[in-house]
């Protein structure tokens, strides 16, 4: 191939993203966030839902989610007619039917009909695509939720891509005009790069890790795209807050309770900082954070009593990732590792051991030990939320086209289980033995 590379508004058109599940996105993670912040989930455990997609890429993820809640509706959204049509043939194949797949922008999808979603994901696009883009993703997300329903958002952020930005311009510009496929001409622009000796030895060994851990079309879609930008926190919470789209926290658990995460001088200056997003991209200074996961909800939002959060909180459901005895009960976190392994979390770790349970299930102990024990094992990654067991009839079918995928070198990092669909690292599937899919509640 020769000439100027096709793009979609200057992201990567020429290549496939690669199939990717996010179990951050998924409706119990988000519920669990919700409850934490004393905010009412958009839907009860199982009960119907919709949630749209917007940049699904090819919406095997969220065929995943179609499995594991024959309840919900899907939806996703996706500018490459490609990623549509693999998507749409995943979903044929397993014999999904609350699944639609549609190739559109976001500018025109906003005359899709508003006010229906409980939940609308968008991974990966912001920082990816033209600031008339990233006004469009956050209005359609606006016109198609419904009061109460949240946005959960992941996107590349400052300051911890500042040293990195040089890089992907200096790939950038090296890729443009050589021949091949995205992924070909990424890895000669590496390797021009690498022999010019011009970027810090820090760099690389941030980088070269990553190769073996990730498909290799993930680095074209990544790098070489036009308007890649990584943003402040305080510009895309601005941003959405211009669509009554309003932070609650993030998805990801490593930031979930302040007073782990944070030393406490760093939570003095913060307490002094009124507005939510200098608030925010103040923490990610002192972080040095590199990507956010935010979570947003749609006003008005229903607030929990006291009572009503601990109630709700301790029916909630998890999973354990590990094996009680191999857990470490530690988390690193910014503001250095913190230890946990009291009887609380070795009592909550023995509970999961013979699959997904309520935490109120775990007896004994107050509710204020095993809720203050659960976020510490969360941040540190030993367990997740799921939701309660149901009949899920197409798990079976859909665990095997992914194992499919997986023996055929197009590594997926998900299954689904009676209790939701859940992640895995990927070229893991073939090896999770019965422990480990009894643990995480899956269907073999």
């Amino acid at each position: 191939m020769t000439g100027r590379p096709a793009t979609v508004d200057g992201y990567v058109a020429d290549s496939l993203y690669p199939s990717s599940f996010h179990q951050m996105f998924t409706p119990p993670w988000t519920d669990a966030l919700l409850l934490h912040g004393g905010i009412a989930p958009p839907r009860g455990p199982r009960t119907a839902f919709t949630l749209i997609d917007l940049g699904c890429g090819d919406g095997v993820g969220l065929s995943l989610l179609a499995a594991a809640h024959p309840e919900a509706r899907l939806v996703g959204l996706d500018a490459l007619p490609g990623h549509i049509a693999r998507g749409e043939d995943h979903a044929r194949h397993v014999g999904l039917s609350n699944i639609r797949l549609t190739c559109a922008t976001f500018q025109n999808a906003l005359d899709m009909e508003g006010g229906r979603a409980d939940y609308v994901a968008c991974q990966g696009v912001l920082a990816w695509v033209s600031p008339e883009n990233r006004a469009a993703v956050l209005r359609l997300a606006a016109h198609l939720l419904k009061p109460g329903g949240v946005l959960t958002i992941g996107y590349n952020c400052f300051p911890g891509w500042g040293q990195i930005a040089g890089f992907q311009r200096a790939v950038r510009a090296l890729a443009a005009g050589r021949p091949g496929s995205p992924a070909e001409r990424f890895e000669a622009a590496v390797a021009t790069l690498r022999e010019s000796g011009a970027i810090d030895k820090a760099i690389w060994d941030w980088f070269d890790p990553l190769i073996p851990k990730l498909p290799r079309d993930y680095f074209a879609h990544e790098y070489l795209n036009e308007h890649w930008q990584p943003l402040w926190a305080d510009d895309a919470i601005g941003a959405a807050a211009q669509h009554d789209l309003h932070l609650v926290g993030e998805a990801r658990p490593w930031r979930l309770r302040p007073d782990f995460a944070l030393q406490k001088a760093w939570r003095t200056a913060l307490d002094s900082i009124a507005d939510i997003g200098a608030r925010e991209t103040a923490k990610d200074v002192m972080t040095h954070n590199w990507f956010r996961t935010d979570v947003y909800v749609k006003r008005p939002p229903r607030r929990l009593s006291n009572t009503e959060q601990t109630e709700a909180r301790m029916a909630g459901w998890w999973a354990s990732f590990i094996a009680a005895d191999t857990a470490s009960f530690e988390a690193r976190t910014a503001a250095g590792t913190i230890r946990f392994g009291n009887e609380a979390a070795r009592a909550i770790m023995a509970r999961l051991e013979s699959g997904p349970a309520p935490l109120m299930s775990v007896e004994g102990l107050a509710a204020a030990d095993l809720l203050n024990t659960v976020d510490a094992l969360f941040m540190a990654g030993l367990v997740c939320p799921v939701d309660p067991p149901s009949e899920v009839p197409l798990a079976k079918a859909m665990n095997q086209a992914i194992c499919r995928m997986d023996a055929e070198g197009m590594a997926m990092n998900g299954l689904v289980g009676r209790h939701g669909a859940v992640g895995v690292d990927r070229g893991q599937i073939a090896t999770l033995d019965a422990a480990q899919t009894l643990r995480l509640g899956l269907v073999d």
